[in-house]
């Protein structure tokens, strides 16, 4: 009440606040309160402060209200399966069967506030056994502290983790070449994150902390059992990334051996960017062997594995710089760098560069290349385009050319390739999007043949594969939006007849209501063969990333409903069928099903509060 400009009842606002909803951090938070606009916040400001660095921490750290502000539960509930029986559920467990039901469930809840998270996440994949309510095939766990004061990130259990451009240390999402040409070179790390996807390889377990402000330390400790196939003697090939375990043999060889990993990071921030340094060292319980192929001859083997890496950016009014550079174990190098440049206010040029020795095993890094998975064996030099001619029309374009100076799968030479993209989008107005896209890849790849002499030598050649589209996304009226698409490809793979493929779609979504949404699709696709396939994302359940691979003749579509009966309730159902002119089976394995259709149904509720 000292405070000039303050009434009674605005004291009283700032008090309950303070004692209702967390104390102050920021003087801004002010503007939050009801009654405090800018003129009354520019009188007050002067006379106000949140009180020092420890007197806050202090404050805010004894004050529950802190860690439980904007709390909220979330539960997700998920059940899919294939209609049809597969071969796999035909055959005796004795003959390598499935062991488990055709159903996928799928449980996740979560409590999250502005500070704590707190989670459990449990999957059971199609033909896995479920002995039990909780004793499902996948289950994983976490309690996270985010932002709290100089803690930056806490994590006990699992997690994930995103340092520089990701060539050493990145698991989890990361997106290579594609119509964004402007953005793809330059990622943004996200550092220590607490992990909740069901991908049950790609993570890990155990204990990370990052602290500092302008200085930040990152430490972390991880222990985990994978799965791998037997190598011969006490050796295993490398863990696989399935997290399959539906048979006998893939139930026998889950968690056969122990993963060990631990490093840490020195992030030191600027007005300008940053510098990063960071470093893992990890240890497998069982040895990896040595594959015999010639492609394999460079992938690592052994027991223990370790890496280095220095990264920076650099960003100035109208470019940005970006790079990474590392060293493995074995003494092979590795490095990317990369340039953005605002050649205008509507030209965006990029330019990167990229080359991972063929000794370079990262085999904890996923950075940008024409190979998803660890980097190795590449070189490439790539540059984009991003220009608006005008606020409708956007031109999009890249060219890659990239290198392989030793083997690379089932090639047992050297080879090369380029790879372009031109994408054009009109948005003449907000109902309406039209964008085309061409896209031409050359891969150099290997075939047998027989010599003069009657011996089998492999001789190298180019494959080659031209894709078309033309999408056009029309909004009737907000709450109709249709979309049209045709898909044309033509492949020229090696040493076999050339393929060509269309494909056909309309999508409509209807939303009558806030609390009601349908989405339907129906597709037409007919291609020579499985080198002239097509692919297609698909809406689906909440969180569920469907992206469809059609080939040879037939028909797909699907029906997605949303129904929201509460605000803290919501369920989706999809069911999707794919008709096949001419076959009379359809995949193979234990996964073949008998006939020419395959149907996909799923269920999926959430529940928040």
């Amino acid at each position: 009440m000292q405070i000039p400009a303050l009434s009674l009842r605005l004291a009283q606002a700032i008090v309950s606040r303070r004692e209702e909803v967390k104390p102050y951090e920021e003087l801004e938070e002010l503007m939050d309160v009801r009654g405090i606009g800018p003129v009354t916040y520019g009188r007050i400001t002067p006379f106000l402060t949140v009180g020092s660095r420890s007197e806050l921490n202090r404050d805010l750290l004894g004050n529950p209200l802190y860690w439980t502000s904007r709390g909220r539960f979330e539960g997700f509930s998920r059940l899919q399966r294939i209609v049809q029986k597969q071969e796999g559920y035909r055959r005796a467990d004795s003959l390598g069967g499935y062991t488990g039901s055709p159903y996928k469930y799928y449980n996740r809840f979560r409590y999250q506030s502005d500070r704590i998270s707190l989670n459990i996440t449990q999957e059971k994949d199609p033909g896995e056994p479920l002995p039990g309510p909780f004793r499902f095939d996948f289950t994983s766990m976490h309690l996270s502290i985010q932002n709290a004061g100089n803690l930056r990130s806490l994590v006990i259990g699992d997690y994930s983790i995103r340092f520089g451009q990701g060539l050493i240390l990145w698991n989890g999402t990361s997106f290579g070449k594609g119509g964004g040409a402007a953005g793809r070179i330059n990622r943004n790390e996200q550092g220590v994150r607490p992990y909740t996807s069901a991908q049950e390889t790609d993570f890990y377990r155990g204990v990370a902390a990052t602290w500092g402000n302008n200085i930040q330390v990152t430490g972390f400790f991880s222990s985990r059992r994978q799965s791998a196939s037997e190598g011969g003697g006490d050796g295993i090939r490398y863990p696989s990334s399935s997290g399959l375990h539906r048979t006998l043999s893939e139930r026998e060889r889950k968690g056969n051996t122990g993963q060990t990993t631990f490093g840490g990071r020195i992030r030191v921030e600027a007005p300008s960017g940053f510098v990063g340094l960071s470093w893992y060292h990890n240890r497998f319980e069982r040895p990896v062997v040595q594959g015999g192929q010639p492609w394999q001859q460079h992938l690592y083997y052994g027991r223990t594995a370790s890496a280095l890496s220095a990264d920076f950016r650099m960003s100035s009014e109208t470019a940005t710089l970006t790079g990474e550079a590392g060293r493995t174990h074995n003494g092979g190098w590795g490095g990317l760098t990369g340039l953005i440049v605002e050649a205008g206010s509507s030209t965006d040029l990029v330019f990167s560069y990229r080359n991972y020795g063929n000794r370079f095993q990262a085999i904890l890094g996923s950075a940008f290349g024409e190979h998803s998975g660890h980097p190795q064996n590449e070189e490439g030099f790539y540059i984009g385009l991003q220009h608006a001619f005008s606020g409708t029309v956007t031109l999009r374009g890249y060219i890659d050319r990239f290198r392989f100076s030793a083997p690379r799968y089932l090639n047992h030479q050297a080879s090369s390739g380029y790879d372009w993209l031109l994408y054009t989008e009109y948005k003449p107005g907000r109902e309406t999007e039209l964008y085309l896209r061409f896209r031409y890849k050359v891969r150099g790849e290997e075939y047998s043949d027989v010599d003069e002499y009657g011996q089998v030598v492999r001789l190298p050649d180019e494959s080659k594969r031209l894709n078309a589209r033309i999408h056009v996304t029309r909004e009737i009226t907000p709450q109709i939006r249709l979309r049209s698409r045709i898909d044309w490809v033509r492949a020229n793979p090696v040493n076999r007849p050339s393929e060509s493929g269309i494909l056909l779609y309309q999508d409509l979504r209807y939303r009558p209501a806030d609390t009601f949404s349908f989405e339907t699709r129906l597709t037409w696709f007919r291609t020579d063969g499985f080198d002239s396939r097509l692919y297609q994302f698909e809406n689906d359940l909440l969180y569920v990333l469907s992206n469809t691979m059609l080939y040879q003749k037939g028909w797909r579509g699907y029906l997605l409903i949303g129904w929201e009966p509460h605000e803290r309730i919501k369920f989706w159902a999809k069911i999707s069928m794919t008709i096949y002119n001419s076959r009379d089976s359809i995949s193979s394995g234990l996964a073949e099903i008998r006939g020419n259709r395959r149907s996909d149904a799923g269920f999926q509720m959430r529940i928040r509060f």
